[in-house]
């Protein structure tokens, strides 16, 4: 009897994983439809539908900054039905300010990052900024005195001006706006000084002209926009590069499904198709691997964390 049982064990994960999936699974968006995150997801989507063989659904759950979202993700049954977006340093810094109500990194399994959008520093096309190392030197002679339009304290564009104030000692004068479109409109019409917004925002502003970018991040120079330096070529060790986005699920889900989802997650993003669907969004297919997501996770949660209050 005990040997019985312990063959049905042996035998139950490996027949478990064979037939995962068996139903359509969910993608929780902790935006709304439509916006930068959701349409990227969107773009994913058939590509997992057709490595998983079963349909894959797009289902919108934003609220609070993405809390609404990642809180119903972290909820939900660890089966591998419930997927849901991670985008980074959102996720880091809405538990760093206690606005999440839980650590992801013990919450949930990451499998994998799927995209990268690097950050940007923009100025009106009429400023007479051409470069950060004009912008930094004029802050450095005139504290406080660079305006710079942002959507609240754990937004891309705060945090993209607070990786600046703490590479370079200099001070930017925050203005908060409600939305994103309304700091773009406010750097468009040089309402403010300087406004923060990621390559694939940036891209339309650039190519008529309306917006001139100071520098980017990442490692190097973006195909978009090749003759915009990079912050590290400037000198400008920012912490915040760009917005990492990928997929996470509720921690708990069998090892075998959990490694059948980190393996199509893979494949999707190193392989042709997909990669050619981000670009035409304006973005980069970068691949992470989980391990890595959740070691970043983890390093920016600690640096928030010492340097939002300065």
């Amino acid at each position: 009897m005990a040997l019985a049982a312990t063959l049905l064990t042996s035998f139950a994960a490996p027949a478990f994983a064979q037939s995962y999936p068996t139903k359509p699974i969910e993608i929780n968006i902790t935006y709304g439809a439509g916006g930068g995150v959701d349409l990227n997801f969107r773009a994913f989507a058939p590509f997992l539908e057709k490595e998983l063989g079963q349909p894959v659904v797009i289902v919108n759950r934003g609220g609070a900054g993405g809390v609404t979202g990642w809180t119903f993700i972290a909820r939900a049954k660890s089966d591998g039905y419930s997927l849901g977006n991670y985008n980074l340093p959102a996720l880091s810094a809405n538990f760093a300010t206690g606005a999440l109500p839980f650590d992801p990194v013990t919450q949930f399994d990451f499998l994998g990052q799927i995209a990268f959008d690097p950050v940007v520093v923009a100025v009106s096309g009429k400023s007479p900024f051409k470069n950060m190392t004009d912008a930094v030197d004029h802050m450095r002679k005139n504290p406080g005195g660079l305006s710079y339009a942002a959507t609240g304290i754990v937004s891309s564009d705060a945090l993209t001006a607070k990786s600046v104030e703490v590479a370079t000692g200099v001070k930017f004068r925050i203005v908060n706006f409600d939305s994103g479109k309304e700091a773009i409109t406010a750097g468009l019409g040089g309402h403010v000084d300087a406004v923060g917004l990621t390559v694939s925002e940036a891209i339309p502003y650039v190519k008529d002209g309306s917006l001139r970018v100071l520098a980017v991040g990442g490692d190097a120079r973006d195909p978009q926009m090749p003759d915009v330096p990079t912050f590290k070529e400037l000198g400008y060790d920012i912490q915040f590069q760009g917005s990492a986005r990928g997929l996470a699920i509720p921690v708990g889900a069998p090892p075998e499904v959990l490694d059948r989802l980190k393996a199509a997650v893979r494949k999707i993003a190193t392989s042709s198709g997909y990669p050619e669907k981000a670009a035409e969004l304006g973005l980069k297919a970068v691949y992470v691997a989980p391990e890595e997501v959740k070691k970043t996770v983890g390093s920016q949660v600690e640096w928030l964390k010492a340097n939002l209050k300065r």
